[in-house]
């Protein structure tokens, strides 16, 4: 049922961005920093290898999951900027002007120890890459070997988190810059040695939907308490999210659910990174909702938006998507039949 985490996740960083619905969608990327963590830690060990066979075969698979979709994202976006039409756009998307801004912007490398900071960036979310692509670069190359590397990287994560309260106390520091995202990624990095060893028998999806719910509630609920509580609510996010995966784990619905698990998480890759081109369009050919002189819909609009968002997507997963996942089952095949 990961697929479909995933896409829920998506779902809330645009509910954030596009809606000003606060706190759910940042939750929700460090919730998806978790997931990777555990995932990638996972697929390097029952997988691939540590040679330089499995690492190659590791980060050709990466490549082709993140870069296809996002590559036609920002041509569409330059297409809409060239046309130069009265579009609703964030203030960060803008066309580069350097060789090192395009470069950026086409390898998702953003060079701020902030990548959010970073502009111009095309397609804005992307800046959770840069992120994600160090710790895959972390991991491929074994810091979460063994039980006693993940250990230590989660226990300099966690002394990075503490020592930010202490020297620069800025919430940024915790969240969207680099090491930020070592403590989630090793959190997911631990879990999948806690699996190992504690291996669960009967998981009821009850459970996880009930879980679901009190991390909606905790990123809901942050906002309206002290700044003490409101801050610890960020790990009480970090555990809710640990517990999920968990027990999502151990939940095996069947091979009809699975296909169906599979094809919804299709979409979570193409609606976080494309949400901001789609409110361009959408500002466009419909308009209705869009809030003047904001990159922000009114909620009233919010279904319109999602089905604008979903036909869009549709577009991609089935022409981009899906063939870019037969290329990469082709390539399995014949690397198969090379060993």
């Amino acid at each position: 049922m990961f697929g479909t985490l995933r896409t829920f996740l998506a779902i809330n960083v645009i509910l954030l961005h596009v809606f000003s619905i606060p706190t759910l969608g940042n939750f929700s990327v460090s919730f998806f920093f978790i997931l990777s963590g555990f995932l990638m830690t996972l697929i390097m060990h029952d997988s691939y290898s540590y040679k330089i066979r499995g690492i190659t075969r590791f980060w050709k698979n990466r490549l082709l999951r993140l870069f296809p979709i996002y590559l036609i994202i920002i041509v569409l976006t330059i297409f809409l900027l060239k046309l130069g039409l009265n579009t609703s756009r964030h203030r960060h998307i803008y066309l580069p002007n350097t060789l090192g801004e395009w470069l950026a912007n086409i390898s998702m490398i953003y060079p701020n120890i902030v990548p959010h900071r970073f502009e111009p960036r095309l397609s804005p979310p992307s800046w959770a890459l840069t992120n994600e692509m160090l710790f895959y670069l972390l991991i491929s190359i074994g810091i979460s070997k063994t039980q006693l590397r993940t250990l230590f990287w989660f226990i300099l994560s966690v002394i990075y988190f503490a020592v930010t309260y202490f020297y620069y106390d800025i919430p940024t520091f915790r969240y969207s810059a680099v090491f930020a995202s070592s403590l989630p990624f090793s959190i997911g990095a631990v879990l999948f040695w806690l699996i190992k060893k504690y291996p669960l028998k009967e998981v009821k999806l009850l459970h996880v939907g009930f879980l679901y719910v009190l991390f909606v509630l905790n990123a809901v609920y942050c906002n309206v308490v002290n700044d003490f509580l409101s801050d610890l609510s960020i790990y009480v996010n970090m555990f809710i999210s640990t517990l999920i995966i968990y027990l999502l784990y151990f939940i095996d619905l069947g091979s009809s659910i699975r296909k169906i698990d599979k094809q919804i998480g299709l979409y979570s890759y193409p609606f976080y990174l494309s949400h901001y081109l789609v409110l361009m369009m959408y500002s466009v050919l419909i308009g209705y909702g869009v809030i003047d002189n904001t990159f922000k819909i009114g909620v009233k609009a919010m279904p319109f938006y999602f089905l604008f968002l979903a036909g869009v997507n549709y577009l991609l997963v089935h022409f981009v998507e899906m063939r870019v996942d037969r290329f990469k089952l082709q390539l399995k095949n014949k690397q198969f039949k090379a060993y």
